[in-house]
């Protein structure tokens, strides 16, 4: 039967044509940048965005970046098995921009006390259809808009930190409290994820020396379309001696939220139940640290996050952790630094009336901070999966960066919802199936992903990335001989100032 539609094949041709002539572009745009570089290199400009005065600075920043990326065999075609008629692509190509000007101040107004502030905007843009099938979207809205009054300097002595507004706000590793804006969909640019602030902030910090004190109140940046209207509130209490080195403990409460949890069938069999609005009243611990534990072997750290999580109101008990050891070889060639990692999230137990599900709440996912895997990061939230994660970052030269990441990903919880719709969202968007009802065998996927950086100046970035996804033997239970492995690319050019 005739078709009017294109074929995968000549799909995949197009899309692998326009990818490889978007990055010959930024490749070539790379190397100006480079030319430009290196005849700077020798007398490092001024910023020639600071303005400084005898009580303090003003400083204008803008931040750019363009980037096309490329998929094949999305979500492992599992939409062709469960969705057969939806047409649901799974290759796609597109490209996405964004643009960040802003603004900053700091001025003492007082013996010790200093005021001060940020402004600025984020315009996204997607150019085609992303992954989730979402076409040519994207916003211009506020990022910063924060003032605050410091008094003392942290590390000399008593000092106090209070603000309050847009902006962003971070815990620790990134585990829970990370990032505060939501992009994708109707915002755009969904991977290069320009946006990290709270729509509202008030933090108010009190300390001495290494030791400090936080109280913090958030209200999370949501979409439009789809406003969970989630706020939270907590107290961290941190100890820095020094960078790198650190412990902390943060007890938070969801004050307010519409976000819904999947709750697993009984047994395991059948559709699971949706508790809506189920993440108000949740409280949760979370420690944390980082430390050099021998002196004498500088390149060496060790770090760990633990969070408990407990709601009354609907019966909920659910953990998380994580291990990481690491060391920066840095006297081999290409100063190779070595880390592994384990971490593990809690999922619902189909055989208890108690929900176990964890909530990964405002995590950084992104390939450095808490990311399951690279391409199924787009399917695997922080939630009923563990992860081994094996990276080695090679310095090639000065200004050349490769870096390996590998990821095992397997399921907590056996016939227990894995993942409930991307930023949380009541509806699976363009067909795209998620692994909501579990699955029989624990393996999930094994996922690569390979990262090359050129450093072009001291304000400009080129990274080259390739990212594969072996479904394991839980996802190919489902249709034996029909879940393809998943291919991912991309290039970016970014510019900070």
């Amino acid at each position: 039967m005739q078709t009017s539609r294109t074929s995968p094949r000549t799909r995949l041709t197009l899309l692998t044509r326009s990818v490889l002539a978007s990055i010959a572009m930024l490749l070539a745009l790379g190397n100006m940048l480079l030319a430009l570089g290196n005849a700077m290199a020798q007398t490092p400009p001024k910023d020639p965005l600071r303005y400084e005065f005898p009580d303090g600075h003003i400083k204008l920043g803008i931040e750019a970046g363009i980037q096309v990326v490329g998929e094949n065999r999305a979500f492992w075609e599992l939409s062709k098995v469960f969705a057969p008629t939806s047409n649901f692509k799974t290759t796609f190509g597109w490209g996405e921009a964004y643009l960040k000007p802003s603004l900053s101040f700091e001025r003492q107004i007082g013996q010790q006390v200093r005021l001060y502030g940020g402004l600025s905007t984020v315009g996204a843009r997607t150019l085609g259809s992303d992954i989730f099938d979402i076409n040519n979207r994207g916003r211009i809205l506020l990022e910063n808009g924060f003032l605050g009054l410091r008094f003392g300097q942290p590390g000399t002595g008593f000092f106090a930190d209070l603000s309050a507004g847009p902006q962003p706000y971070r815990i620790g590793s990134g585990m829970l409290i990370a990032d505060g804006a939501q992009d994708g969909f109707e915002r755009g640019g969904l991977i290069f994820g320009p946006r990290q602030a709270w729509s509202m902030t008030g933090i108010a910090k009190v300390g001495h020396g290494a030791f400090s004190a936080e109280a913090f109140y958030l209200d999370a940046n949501e979409y439009a379309s789809n406003n969970m209207k989630t706020e939270l509130a907590g107290v961290n209490l941190l100890y820095a001696p020094a960078p790198g080195r650190m412990l902390g403990l943060t007890y938070g409460k969801v004050l307010d939220s519409l976000a819904p949890y999947p709750k697993a069938a009984p047994g395991g069999v059948g559709v699971p139940t949706v508790l809506t609005g189920a993440r108000k009243d949740l409280s949760f611990l979370h420690g944390y640290g980082r430390w050099n534990p021998v002196p004498s072997l500088a390149g060496l750290w060790v770090a760990g996050d633990f969070a408990y999580q407990w709601n009354d109101r609907i019966n909920q008990r659910a953990w998380a952790a994580r291990a990481e050891i690491g060391y920066a070889f840095t006297t081999l060639p290409f100063a190779p630094t070595l880390s592994y990692t384990f971490q593990t999230f809690s999922g619902d137990n189909p055989n208890t009336a108690r929900l176990e599900r964890f909530d990964p709440l405002f995590y950084d996912g992104s390939p450095t901070g808490w990311a399951t895997g690279y391409n199924g990061s787009f399917v695997f939230i922080n939630s009923n999966v563990n992860a081994h994660r094996v990276t080695l970052a090679m310095y090639l030269t000065q200004r050349d960066i490769l870096t390996l990441r590998y990821a095992h990903v397997r399921a907590n919880e056996l016939n227990s919802p894995i993942q409930f719709g991307q930023g949380t969202r009541l509806t699976v968007v363009g067909g795209a199936p998620g692994l909501v009802a579990g699955v029989s065998k624990a393996h999930l996927s094994d996922d690569f992903l390979v990262e090359y950086t050129r450093v072009l100046t001291q304000n400009a970035f080129l990274t080259l990335g390739v990212g594969y996804s072996e479904p394991g033997a839980g996802q190919k239970a489902l249709s034996p001989g029909r879940i393809k492995g998943w291919t991912g690319a991309f290039a970016n050019l970014v510019v900070k100032y």
